[in-house]
């Protein structure tokens, strides 16, 4: 089952699409003055048109952030909590992930980031900290994965696990990712 997350994206983006397609279809068929104030098809075209382009240059900026083998460890330092899971969202789609988004920043339900791969959902909570992770981040992801209905939970983090977060993970199956993992993948 889709997370309900991925189906609200998915439902806009094909309302977008169709509303593309009918704006491009309404212009070839309007009779009329053909102006590009006066032809509604034109008008949604023109709108559709500036959205996807807009859309694109987001997403080619938000992917050239990250280029595989540019980051290192000690980078994964320097930079804030939002640009870690973002920069966590590159990482994923680099080494065989077919999509990772961050959730909605307010209200997460413990889940950072929402991917996919080969057909399994993901939830997963990114923590970029100074010190080893805790019990907390895998209890918080245990239970947004319920609420996301997605069947892996995963902690992300730059630092390493406590030992009672290790035991706590290894019991009720949250996947533990720490920094030597995170070095792995940037290779």
């Amino acid at each position: 089952m889709r997370p309900r997350y991925i189906t609200i994206r998915l439902a806009i983006s094909t309302c977008l699409c169709m509303i593309a397609v009918l704006g491009c279809l309404l212009s070839l068929f309007y009779k009329g003055t053909p102006t590009a104030l006066r032809t509604p098809g034109a008008a949604f075209c023109g709108l559709s048109s500036l959205f996807i382009i807009y859309r694109i240059i987001c997403l080619s900026h938000k992917r050239s952030i990250f280029r595989k083998g540019v980051y290192h460890s000690r980078d994964l330092d320097q930079i804030s909590g939002a640009d870690f899971e973002a920069l966590s969202c590159d990482i994923l789609v680099a080494n065989g992930f077919e999509f990772a988004e961050n959730t909605q920043a307010s209200v997460d339900f413990g889940v950072d980031v929402l991917a996919r791969r080969e057909g399994i959902t993901y939830a997963i909570q990114c923590k970029r900290y100074d010190s080893p992770v805790g019990i907390d981040a895998v209890q918080q992801v245990y239970a947004g994965r319920a609420y996301y209905e997605c069947h892996v939970a995963m902690v992300l983090t730059n630092q390493y696990f406590t030992g009672s977060a290790r035991k706590l993970a290894d019991k009720i199956g949250v996947v533990l990712w720490d920094r030597d993992m995170l070095e792995e993948l940037l290779q």
